[in-house]
């Protein structure tokens, strides 16, 4: 046998044994809570003794001071789980639902129960799905949890797509929503935002006035003129006048409508497709990026040493069907840049009548003066 310390008797672990085996029970039990038309025996010092809350309420000279039985307006199953802890001091996350455990946190907190809503909040920082992240966002947001909103809404901006497409997204509250479409780093395709957006006010026929406040969200100039006329104006969503303000404004600088862009960023991560256009004539160096993004400079380097007998010429789009030529390579150095107008750009492509592949590789980025970026030398 080891050591024994006859000065020391710890048994805490057995009185929370005894402890956790009053909870709903009827033995000694002082007075009946009622959640949700269930009874629930319980006894007046444990619960005042853990919770200020209860002691406020079961001796503060409240009416429900001398009642035996209190009738409490909250979830069934999360104050179970709550009422568990008080009396045994232990909690497991692990097999809650998810609107269980945020149910449970705002108990928490409602009941003063610190250690518990701080376990929680950390429990769901790192247990964020695409699924759950709504709501977790709606539930901080509701509890005051600046950090856990913040943690929420970087999530979100990491998985905006698949947010979106998710069927919880339509569950989300006005607050949250706007307050994530204001984000510049909310990085999904503007016209899933827009089918998303749409879906959510359709759910709100009796707001008009928040689904106004959410179209205002969308941030239309980031569309293509196909998107624009194919999609958008069939809906009805905006009438002509306003139509036409977007177009314009697709002509004037993107600052504003930056979603997803750091500046001095490389945004181009696939690799180069050489193609043969205009019957076989031309060699294009090919770019095709997952999603349009706010780029005003594309830089290139070139496999071999350079030389002034050949030329490049630079065309962007952002729907592959309207080409723009922004400017021209003349292959007079290891790497070259070419600037031009702020614009969404999806599609890149680079032409030469040179018939050899003579590009390393593309770069594109949104140049701002007074950003340092690691991307391109800028003199």
């Amino acid at each position: 046998m080891g050591d024994i310390n006859i000065e020391e008797i710890e048994d805490t672990a057995l009185l929370a044994v005894h402890m956790a085996s009053l909870c709903m029970n009827e033995d000694k039990a002082d007075v009946t809570l009622i959640v949700e038309n269930e009874r629930i025996p319980a006894h007046r010092l444990i619960l005042s003794a853990r919770s200020e809350y209860f002691q406020a309420l079961l001796y503060g000279g409240l009416e429900e001071t001398k009642q035996d039985e209190v009738t409490i307006k909250v979830p069934l199953q999360p104050f179970k789980i709550l009422l568990r802890y008080m009396y045994s001091g232990s909690l497991s996350l692990k097999d809650m639902k998810d609107e269980d455990i945020l149910d449970t946190l705002g108990l928490a907190i409602q009941y003063g129960f610190i250690s518990v809503e701080k376990a929680i909040v950390k429990y769901l920082s790192l247990k964020l799905t695409v699924s759950n992240v709504c709501a977790v966002i709606d539930a901080a947001r509701l509890f005051d949890l600046a950090d856990l909103v913040a943690t929420g809404e970087k999530f979100a901006d990491r998985h905006a797509s698949d947010v979106l497409q998710d069927e919880t997204f339509q569950n989300i509250t006005f607050e949250s929503l706007d307050h994530l479409l204001d984000r510049d780093s909310f990085d999904a395709p503007e016209i899933e935002i827009f089918h998303a957006v749409r879906k959510w006010c359709e759910a709100k026929p009796e707001d008009a006035e928040q689904r106004k406040k959410i179209y205002d969200k969308v941030r239309f100039p980031l569309l293509s003129h196909s998107e624009l006329d194919t999609i958008v104006r069939p809906t009805g969503v905006l009438d002509a006048d306003r139509l036409l303000d977007i177009v314009m404004e697709k002509e004037k600088s993107y600052g504003l409508y930056i979603r997803g862009t750091v500046p001095g960023q490389n945004v181009v991560k696939e690799n180069i497709k050489w193609v043969l256009l205009y019957d076989d004539l031309i060699l294009c160096a090919y770019i095709t990026m997952e999603k349009a993004h706010i780029v005003n400079c594309v830089q290139v380097t070139y496999k071999m040493n350079f030389s002034s007998l050949v030329d490049y010429y630079l065309d962007v789009s952002d729907d592959e069907k309207c080409w723009e030529r922004v400017g021209e390579f003349h292959h007079m150095e290891e790497s070259e840049v070419v600037y031009f107008r702020t614009r969404p750009v999806r599609y890149i492509r680079i032409s030469t009548g040179y018939n050899d592949e003579e590009i390393e590789s593309v770069k594109a980025m949104l140049f701002v003066k007074d950003v340092i970026s690691d991307c391109v030398d800028v003199e």
